[in-house]
């Protein structure tokens, strides 16, 4: 069994512990970053400007069309696509509806541009 005995110079009371500046940096300073950080968070996530509006957006006018037997893009964006080059709507076509490549299946619905005609 181990003994401490003390000196007749030491007393029993506590050791105090001193910092140096690093130590009061690191004692405040990370603390402090910290909540800060968090503060940031919770400001950025509260405040996020992008909200949802009850006004429909501004965009392309659009016809809703259904594919038939026999439809190609060509011919659905020469017929409905009023106010574009054939080339650019059914590229344009192909961008809004998400189709990889110019076969349609019929039944499959298409959003067609349209420009306004004054």
């Amino acid at each position: 069994m181990a003994t401490t005995s003390l000196d007749k110079d030491q007393n029993s009371a506590p050791m105090r512990i001193r910092l140096n500046r690093r130590g009061w940096v690191v004692l405040v300073g990370v603390p402090v970053f910290l909540l800060a950080l968090a503060g940031t968070l919770l400001v950025t996530m509260f405040s996020n400007s992008v909200m949802a509006s009850a006004y429909e957006p501004v965009g392309v006018q659009t016809v809703e069309v259904t594919v038939l037997p026999g439809d190609t893009l060509w011919g659905l964006a020469s017929e409905f696509a009023e106010g574009y080059d054939v080339d650019s709507a059914v590229r344009y076509i192909g961008e809004m509806n998400s189709l990889e490549g110019a076969t349609l299946q019929a039944g499959q619905t298409l959003q067609i541009p349209v420009l306004d005609q004054p």
